[in-house]
Order: structure tokens, then sequence, then C-alpha cells
């Protein structure tokens, strides 16, 4: 027995106990039920894999968009999908409506796909949709960056801290809420992936996730590694729904070329789906991509064709994660001047802290979507309030033998959420009285002090801080605070100034 092969049965293992635990028993991974009483349908000869798609009542429903993860088909006015099956096909699964609901399985995981039982030479798969009261065109979406627990005590932390958070963010929410989480769901850990497939579920909303890096387990130095563990255990990883007037696409954007080496982008075959998928999508809607890894106005392998694809719609973000900062990037116009969205994680620098590397606290994002637009954003730190924006810091402090390259009576004010249009001011005594400059070419020295000078981590815990503003007052002696104003006009603030070897606020929380 190879390496994956043993990891397929531990997986299987895994799994069932989660499911015996959680329900008490019951199917490997949730099933979208059939459309019951099932009828005669008619496909041609030649279709190896069709279905009927109907919803509660029973009616068919028509223009479902159904894939095997390298084709999609839409439904007819019968309700009817059917197409060749491609023979690597491992699942059959349905881009839910925007009329229609979410459905969880048992674990509170997003259930929109079946497994393919590949002995059968024709497989027909029957789903039913359950309409919604009407069609969401206010809600929110909830981006969690990386996760990636990496022991069990990591695993517990995350569903304590941040999906505890989201929760709550999610309840006190007046519009329906939905998730992504945009990849690296464990450290490499394999036992550990179902157990935060669970932990996804106790949000209390759909999560959905998808691959990155870390989720793609080895083999061997020379064999690439690919996400066939995950597809196991999470489903698809190409795949799509639809909320209101927006169409949310979750992708797999990492690509090994041997068991150490990987690159980003999307392989032909990708772009192939994602052209497929999109040309069911009418042109004055919103698309939000999510993968992993950052495109940035980089070389990512397709990467001009899928930027291109998406500057055909009415307004188009990126959602990435991978850094372990927070970075919100513009990209030039030759790129299609698209936004993406690079998000901190709600690990940090890989559980060792509260904080990422760039000095943002953990947590997640919370975009508000009316219409065919985002209309609001904002970073979510894991169990603070939602006005925490801001940490200011002394141009002369040292923390733990990290010092910023300023002079004493230089303001600094780490914005973790700031993009080009912010703007950010220094008060004094009430008063505002000059524009402070945003400086991306060092790091946060607060926390690199904590992660290297007190926990003795190494170079990966020295992130880029992108969003780092400096000023000197008129006068020191002047009681200082900074405003904060984002492009939607919501105002921060901030006056308490972090203390030199003041770490209080970088600590991981104690159980």
């Amino acid at each position: 027995m190879n390496r994956f092969e043993a990891l397929m049965c531990r997986a299987a293992l895994v799994f069932a106990l989660l499911l015996t635990t959680a329900c008490g028993g019951g199917e490997e991974e949730p099933q979208t039920p059939s459309a019951e009483p099932p009828r005669e349908i008619e496909v041609d000869a030649s279709s190896t894999l069709y279905g009927f798609v109907g919803d509660t009542a029973g009616n068919p429903v028509e223009g479902v968009v159904v894939s095997d993860g390298f084709q999609c088909v839409a439904t007819d006015a019968g309700g009817v999908y059917e197409m060749k099956r491609n023979a690597a096909a491992e699942y059959v699964y349905y881009s839910v409506p925007a009329e229609f609901k979410i459905r969880t399985g048992h674990d509170g995981y997003p259930d929109f796909y079946v497994r393919l039982d590949t002995s059968q030479q024709k497989i027909r798969q029957d789903f039913t949709l359950e309409r919604l009261a009407g069609v969401e065109r206010n809600f929110r979406l909830i981006c969690i960056g990386d996760p990636q627990p990496a022991k069990a005590e990591e695993a517990t932390r995350f569903e304590r801290e941040a999906m505890v958070d989201v929760r709550r963010t999610s309840t006190a929410s007046a519009v329906p809420c939905y998730g992504v989480a945009l990849g690296d769901i464990t450290g490499e850990k394999p036992d550990l992936l179902a157990g935060v497939r669970r932990s996804l579920g106790t949000a209390g909303i759909p999560v959905f996730a998808l691959p990155g890096n870390h989720d793609k387990y080895k083999v061997d130095d020379a064999t690439p590694r690919d996400a066939s563990y995950f597809r196991y255990t999470m489903g698809p990883v190409d795949y799509s729904f639809n909320r209101g007037d927006v169409h949310v696409v979750c992708m797999d954007d990492v690509i090994y070329t041997s068991g150490t080496e990987y690159t980003n982008g999307f392989t032909d075959a990708q772009l192939a789906w994602l052209r497929a998928d999109l040309s069911f999508v009418p042109k004055q809607k919103m698309v939000i991509l999510c993968y992993h890894i950052p495109l940035r106005s980089g070389t990512a392998r397709n990467m001009a064709a899928v930027k291109a694809l998406l500057s055909e719609y009415a307004e188009a973000h990126l959602m990435a994660a991978h850094t372990h900062y927070n970075e919100n990037f513009i990209n030039t116009d030759a790129d299609g001047g698209l936004y993406e969205h690079i998000h901190g994680a709600p690990c940090g620098v890989f559980w060792h802290s509260a904080l990422n590397g760039d000095g943002t606290p953990n947590g997640y994002a919370v975009y508000d979507v009316e219409g065919a637009a985002i209309t609001d954003w904002r970073y979510k730190s894991s169990l603070h309030d939602e006005s925490f924006q801001i940490r200011l810091h002394r141009g002369g402090d040292t923390h733990s033998g990290f010092t910023y390259p300023y002079t004493p009576k230089t303001v600094i004010a780490n914005v973790w959420n700031a993009d080009p249009e912010w703007r950010v001011t220094l008060c004094e005594n009430g008063v505002e009285t000059k524009a402070m400059t945003l400086v991306t070419t060092y790091t946060d020295a607060w926390s690199v002090g904590y992660h290297v000078g007190v926990l003795g981590r190494g170079d990966n815990y020295k992130s880029p801080c992108k969003h780092m503003y400096v000023a000197e007052p008129n006068d020191v002696r002047a009681a200082l605070k900074v405003v904060a104003v984002d492009r939607w006009g919501n105002r921060y603030e901030q006056s308490e100034f972090t203390a030199p070897d003041d770490f209080t606020d970088a600590r991981s929380p104690v159980y």
C-alpha cells in the first residue's frame, strides 16, 4: 500500500467516525436527495451521465448548470441534463441557482455534489432543489483565509476563535450570509481535514472550501502533488454557486511540478471549464472568483485569459489568501484593473500568536453585496469588535529588539484593511492636522518583535506590511489620534499607542 492509498483508507475511517459521531451513522458523504418519484426521461443514446433536476414539489427546473468537473451543461425545459461523462470525472454537481437554497449535509458543509459510481457505464443522478422565499439580492459574503491547523489543538482554536466569531457575525446580520474558506484548510495534515470541514459547518451558514498548497499531500519528491485526497474528503475543487445577482466561482489555482515545488494559475482544462461555466452567466451579473494563491500582476498560468473572461462582466472581484498578511491589491489596467483581495489568516502566522506577520489580527473579511456590486467590506478581527481597525506605535519604540526606522516623534498607524481610496489623517488636540503617508517597504516591528524576538520564529514571520501610515505631529505634546475613513465613508479612530514590549494583543488566547 503506497502513501496515497494509506491516506485514502485513513480518510474513510476518520470520515466514517465523524459522521457516526455527528449523526448516528449515514452516508460516507452528504448526498442531495433525488427528485421523487423518479420519472422517465429521454436522453440521447450516447449520453453517459444524465438526470432530472426538480424542486421539492416535483416541478422541473430549467437552466440549472450541471458539471462533471470538465464540462458544464444546463437543464432543459423538462429539467433534464445530459452529457458524455469525462473518463476522469469523480463527481457530478450543480451550480446552485439564485432562486434556491444552498443545502448543507450532516456535518453542515454545502451539499451540492454526489460522488460517481464509475463502475457504471451509464449514470443517472437526479437532484432536488428547495426554493427560497425570494432571490437574495442583498447578502454578505464572508471570506476566510488559511485555517492551516497542523495539530488538533490548532484545529480547536480555529473552531473556538474564527468560527465562533463568524457565527456571531452571521447571527447579527440583517441579511443572509455565506462563506468561502480560501485554501490551506489544514497544514498538510490529512487526518485533520474532515474535522475542519465539520468546523466550517459550525458557522450556522453554508461555508464552501477550496484547496491550497498545503492541502495537496506529498507522495515523494519526484511525484507532483495533487488534490485527489482533498477531493475525496471535501468534494469538487472547481465549482460555482449563485446568490442574488452574483456568480461565485471557487477554483484550485495551485499547480505542483514535483513533490516540493509549485506554481500558481489554471490549467488549460480548468480554463475550458471556467469558460463553460461562465457561458451561462449573464454579463450584467457580478462574478467573484475565489482561489488560494494571489494572481496579482504576475505570470500565473492562463492568468490573462481568466482576467479577460472576468472583465466582460458588470463587476468582478478576486479573492485570495496564502500570504498570511492582509493586502488590497488593484491590478494594472492591462490586467483589467481587477481588485484582488488578499486575506489575512485566522491562524495568523501558523497559530503561534493572535496576529499575522504584518500585524493584522487573526481574522477574516466580510463583504456586503447589493445587486451586482460590493457596497462595503471590512476586515473582522477574531474575538474583537468590528471597529478595531487600527493599531498605533511610536517611531522610537523598540519591541524586543526591533525598531521602526523613524524618529521617536513619528506616529505609525497600522491600518490593516486600507486601500488607495482610504483617507488616513493625524489629529492633534481634536483637530485633523495632516494626511499620513502610506509606506509599504517595511515590516511591522511590533509583530516581528513578538514573533521573532519573543517566540524565536524565523524569516517566515517577517511579512511585508502593505498598510503602514506615518506622520510627524506639529506638537509632540498634543493629544494625538489617527482617523481612517474607508472608501465607503466608514470612520475608524484610534488614540491608544502600544507601549514598548507590550505584546498583550499578540499573545494567543488561553483556554
